[in-house]
């Protein structure tokens, strides 16, 4: 497969090859088993930020008390809902189908 962004083709990690099964009977040489590609152990699915975009972000004012304020209020039931904001917004989204 092509890489979107970088346009390198590589194979990606949820295509594996397809793998030998055993066709030993139990009792004769061991219960049938398919053997594992060596690449299934766990990989790191950290991510490192660049240094442009990690002061980006610290810079970039967030509230913190609002945005625990909406989440209570959403949890509790009393986040105010606009039916009619809701239904235009729709619009846009019914006009690409």
């Amino acid at each position: 497969m092509a890489d979107p962004i970088s346009g390198d083709l590589q194979r990606t990690q949820s295509i594996a090859p397809k793998q030998a099964i055993s066709t030993s009977t139990p009792g004769q040489n061991g219960p049938i088993a398919a053997s594992t590609p060596a690449a299934s152990a766990v990989e790191d699915s950290s991510v490192t930020l660049s240094t442009q975009l990690a002061e980006d972000i610290a810079t970039t004012g967030m509230d913190q008390q609002k945005v625990d304020q909406i989440k209570l209020s959403i949890e509790e039931g009393s986040y105010p809902l606009d039916n009619r904001k809701i239904a235009e917004s729709f619009i846009p989204l019914e006009k690409l189908l």
